[in-house]
């Protein structure tokens, strides 16, 4: 990817499909994006209430968009955070998802940001090691966050219930 302090640019690349991939900032109708949030949050009701909120990354492969990345304000000065991160089922294990961890990563330095957050399940193990591989820490557990009340439904991943909210940081 190229640096690049212009929030119009992004960065280029092939995808194992050969294709060639580019990471831009998204400036259409977030419907656009409907499958890519419901693949990342099982609450259609927590989705529209941080749909249109903050920015978006998106990875495009000629016309087609195969995965996204939305960053919001955090609520500390200096704060960033990761609200939605979602890559097409079928293109996934790729570094689509890694590649627009560090798009916004460089991003939110270019800002001068000093941290960047995530929250995801403490059920899925798998993205807690994505996240981890990228630079995130463990930073604190919220229990009971993914409750019927909350809008979610009562599932397990992986064999564990989902329940709690693990929230992830990384000093830039």
């Amino acid at each position: 990817m190229t640096r690049s302090g212009s929030r119009r640019r992004g960065g280029t690349g092939r995808s194992r499909s050969g294709q060639l991939a580019t990471i831009e900032w998204f400036d259409g109708p977030r419907e656009t994006l409907a499958d890519l949030f419901a693949l990342a949050d099982d609450s259609p009701a927590q989705v529209s209430t941080y749909l249109e909120l903050g920015r978006v990354l998106v990875t495009r492969e000629g016309a087609a968009i195969v995965g996204h990345l939305q960053l919001v304000d955090g609520d500390r000065p200096g704060e960033c955070e990761v609200k939605s991160l979602a890559v097409r089922e079928d293109r996934q294990g790729e570094g689509i998802g890694r590649a627009l961890v560090a798009r916004a990563v460089e991003a939110c330095r270019d800002e001068g940001r000093r941290t960047l957050l995530v929250a995801t399940a403490a059920a899925g193990t798998d993205v807690l090691r994505f996240y981890q591989r990228q630079g995130f820490r463990m930073l604190r557990v919220q229990r009971d966050a993914f409750t019927p009340e909350a809008g979610y439904p009562e599932v397990e991943i992986e064999g564990i219930p989902l329940r709690d909210r693990v929230w992830l940081s990384m000093e830039l």
